[in-house]
C-alpha cells in the first residue's frame, strides 16, 4: 500500500514558499509516495453545512485557507519523485478551459507526476457563494467537465458544445506529459458518486470514518458500474483519507494503516493539520509513522 501526506492548506502552518519546499522535500526523503492538497475557497461567517463525520462546524483554524494549485506548484518544483494529488479539488470554481490549461501546465511542470482528485464538495454554502449554479445539478456538471477534460487532453484542436458551455475549435498545443492526461480520482460517499467512479475514474477517494459495511457496499457499486461500462473492475484503485484528531498516537495510526492495507486499499494518506500547528511538528510525526510502519 502506498502512503501519502497532506499539505495543510488550512490553518497557520504554511507561511512561506521556502518552508513549504523544505517540508515537501522532507516528506519525499522519508519515502512517502504522494503529496496531497485539499481545497477551500471561502467559508461563510454564517455557515450551515456540516463536514461529513462531524457534528459541529469547522474549528477556528479552518478560517485561513491557501490556494491548493499554488501549493501544488511549489511541491512540484521542490520534489522529483512523489506524485501529486488532491482530496478533493472543487472543480466548480473554474471555467473548464481555465481548469484544463491549469492542470495541463501542472502536469508539465511536475514531469507527469500529477493526479487529480475531484468531487462535488460538501459545503453547499461555499458552492452558492462561488458559483451561481443549481446545487442539484452539480453531478451532471462534473460529468460534463470530466468528459471535456478528456477531450482537451486527447484532441487538438479541441471544441465543445454541451448544456453547460460551448467552445469553438481552439488550438491546444500544450499537451500533458501523461498520455490521455493526468489520472482522475473521484471522492464521495453516495451511490451516485460510486457509479461515477466506476464509469470514469482511476479510483475512489474514500474516508476513514465510514463503517466497513458501508465502504464495502459503496465499493461494490463502483465495481459493478465499471463492469457495466465495459471497464475492468479489478483495475479500479482505492485511496483512503485519514483525518487525524488531536491526541492521535503513532501506534494507533499505524494500526489503522495496517487495517487498510489488509483490506486491499491501494493508498492511505494522512491529514495532520489538526493535531500539529507547524510544518516541523508534522514532519517529525511523518517520520515516526514511517519508522513505526517499517517503511524505511
Amino acid at each position: 500500500m502506498k502512503l501519502g501526506f497532506t499539505l495543510p492548506i488550512i490553518g497557520p502552518a504554511i507561511s512561506s514558499a521556502a518552508g513549504l519546499s523544505a517540508f515537501c522535500r522532507g516528506i519525499e526523503d522519508l519515502g512517502y509516495d504522494t503529496l496531497w492538497v485539499g481545497d477551500r475557497l471561502v467559508q461563510p461567517v454564517d455557515m450551515h453545512s456540516i463536514y461529513p463525520g462531524r457534528e459541529q462546524p469547522y474549528p477556528p483554524q479552518m478560517k485561513r485557507y491557501l490556494d491548493p494549485v499554488l501549493l501544488w506548484t511549489v511541491a512540484a518544483t521542490a520534489t522529483s519523485r512523489v506524485r501529486l494529488n488532491a482530496s478533493t479539488l472543487s472543480t466548480f470554481y473554474w471555467e473548464p478551459p481555465h481548469l484544463a490549461r491549469m492542470l495541463t501546465t501542472l502536469d508539465v511542470l511536475s514531469d507527469g507526476r500529477l493526479e487529480v482528485g475531484v468531487g462535488l464538495g460538501w459545503m453547499k454554502d461555499e458552492h452558492d457563494i462561488s458559483r451561481s449554479a443549481d446545487w442539484r445539478r452539480r453531478g451532471r456538471m462534473l460529468d460534463d467537465l470530466l468528459a471535456f477534460l478528456h477531450e482537451w487532453w486527447t484532441t487538438n484542436p479541441v471544441s465543445w458544445d454541451s448544456e453547460f458551455f460551448s467552445l469553438p475549435p481552439v488550438h491546444a498545443d500544450l499537451r500533458p506529459v501523461q498520455a490521455g492526461g493526468p489520472p482522475i480520482w473521484i471522492g464521495g460517499a453516495s451511490e451516485a458518486a460510486m457509479r461515477r467512479v466506476g464509469r470514469r475514474a482511476t479510483g475512489w477517494l474514500g474516508v476513514d470514518f465510514l463503517p466497513d459495511e458501508v465502504a464495502d457496499h459503496l465499493w461494490s457499486l463502483a465495481r459493478q458500474a465499471a463492469q457495466e461500462a465495459g471497464r475492468d473492475p479489478d483495475a479500479l484503485k482505492k485511496a483512503i483519507r485519514i483525518n487525524l484528531e488531536p491526541g492521535t498516537t503513532v501506534d494507533s495510526l499505524a494500526d489503522k494503516l495496517k487495517r487498510f492495507a489488509e483490506s486491499g486499499a491501494d493508498e492511505a494518506f494522512v491529514d495532520a493539520f489538526a493535531p500539529f500547528p507547524g510544518l516541523d511538528q508534522m514532519l517529525d510525526f511523518a517520520g515516526q509513522v514511517i519508522a513505526r510502519t517499517g517503511r524505511l
